[in-house]
C-alpha cells in the first residue's frame, strides 16, 4: 500500500439522529442509534417498577413486604434479560443487513 493512498470507503456516510429521522429514502436507520437509549429506559422502569412493587408489598402487610423484596429484584432481572435478548436480536439484524450491504458493494463488477 502506498504511503499517500487514502483507505476505500466501506459504506454510505453515517449521518445524524435528526438528519436520518428526516431521511424520507430510508438509506439511513436510526434503530440502531436508539437502541442503547432504550436499554437504558428499560432499566430505569424496571428499577422504578420493582421498587414500587416492594413499597407497596410492605404497605399491605410485612409477610408480602419480605416475599415482595425477594421476589421483585428477581422479576426484575428476568425482564431485563428478556429485553437485553430483544435488543440484541434487533442489533443482530441490522448488522445482517450492513453485512449484506457490504457484500454486495464488495461483489458488484468493477469498470475496467
Amino acid at each position: 500500500m502506498e504511503a499517500g493512498a487514502s483507505p476505500i470507503p466501506t459504506g454510505p456516510p453515517q449521518r445524524g439522529f435528526f438528519e436520518s429521522l428526516m431521511d424520507t429514502h430510508f438509506n439511513s436507520l436510526i434503530t440502531p442509534k436508539l437502541i442503547r437509549f432504550l436499554y437504558i429506559v428499560g432499566m430505569i422502569v424496571l428499577a422504578v417498577g420493582a421498587f414500587v412493587w416492594i413499597i407497596v408489598g410492605f404497605s399491605h402487610n410485612g409477610k408480602t413486604g419480605v416475599l415482595s423484596l425477594i421476589l421483585a429484584p428477581i422479576a426484575a432481572l428476568v425482564y431485563l434479560i428478556v429485553l437485553r435478548l430483544y435488543l440484541e436480536l434487533v442489533v443482530v439484524a441490522f448488522k445482517i443487513r450492513d453485512a449484506t450491504e457490504e457484500t454486495a458493494i464488495n461483489t458488484r463488477p468493477r469498470a475496467q
